[in-house]
């Protein structure tokens, strides 16, 4: 996907232009459907207590396999019809998503000043009209940290903020650790243990999974 600028979020989706007829049916669907978990692939679900993510939740991603975590969170509901960005993060591959599931064409890639005066305003911006958005260790201070938490809840988005959270209170945080490797020619696959916990997970949950290939 191309990058964008700031100033092109209020009226374009990349990948396709939205009418605002569109953009209102969407939001409108949005609204009706009542805020409930957004589904992810079965062999994550028993990480989080709704068996799907959380509208308004912030969820944290650290490890060596955060960026692969965060793909395979976000892939099933890509597929389903929900919009994924991903704010300064060059070195997630795109290849990499889509060998996880990511559908490419419901992916935004935007790139900006990792600063607070424009962290807040662009990932502001993309929580009002897209259902998942993912920056890497943003630098927000804790008041426009709130901010953007209280868009994101008003809006029922999902944050997963990867590394270090800046200024952010996490809803819950992954840990993923990459335990074994599987190679043919390149690197196929990866055997990741995944830890949940956090404010809102009751217990402790863990999973193992292979990235890619969730089933």
């Amino acid at each position: 996907m191309g990058r964008v600028a700031f100033e092109e979020l209020a009226g374009m989706r990349i990948a396709g232009v939205e009418t605002g007829v569109q953009f209102a049916e969407r939001m409108h669907a949005h609204v009706a459907s009542g805020f409930g978990p957004i589904a992810v692939t079965s062999s994550l679900a028993p990480l989080l207590p709704a068996a799907g993510l959380e509208r308004g939740y912030i969820y944290g991603c650290t490890g060596d396999a955060a960026t692969s975590l965060l793909f395979g969170l976000v892939a099933a509901a890509t597929t389903a019809g929900s919009w994924f960005a991903m704010v300064n993060m060059p070195t997630a591959g795109l290849m990499s998503a889509y060998e996880h599931g990511v559908a490419l064409h419901r992916t935004l890639c935007v790139t900006g000043d990792n600063t607070s005066s424009v962290m807040s305003p662009v990932v502001g911006a993309l929580v009002d009209g897209v259902d998942l958005v993912a920056v890497s260790s943003p630098v927000c201070s804790q008041s426009e940290a709130r901010r953007i938490a209280t868009r994101v809840k008003a809006q029922g988005a999902v944050l997963f903020v990867l590394g270090k959270p800046g200024g952010f209170s996490l809803d819950a945080s992954f840990s993923a650790r990459t335990v074994d490797w599987q190679f043919d020619t390149h690197a196929r696959s990866r055997t990741v243990e995944v830890s949940a916990s956090g404010r809102r997970v009751y217990a402790h949950r863990s999973c193992t999974v292979q990235l890619p290939g969730i089933s």
